[in-house]
């Protein structure tokens, strides 16, 4: 299975969304790809999607911490 992540999403917690998609998906969208793509919405909300036809496998609200630099 391939992931892609959106670029707005923090590299810091891939890693994280990268084992839930694992963990959580288990098998080929209908449509036969077996490439996700992972996107935020509204900065808290992470979208698990079929990379070709745009299937959302399921959502996940998030809280991301703003830090100070």
């Amino acid at each position: 299975m391939k992931i892609t992540f959106d670029p707005d999403i923090p590299v810091d917690i891939q890693p994280q969304l990268e084992q839930l998609v694992r963990d959580s998906v288990h098998e080929k969208c209908s449509c036969g790809s077996d490439e996700i793509y992972v996107s935020i919405i509204d900065n808290k909300i992470i979208d698990i999607k079929c990379y070709d036809c745009g299937h959302s496998f399921f959502e996940v609200e998030i809280d991301i911490e703003e830090t100070e630099e």
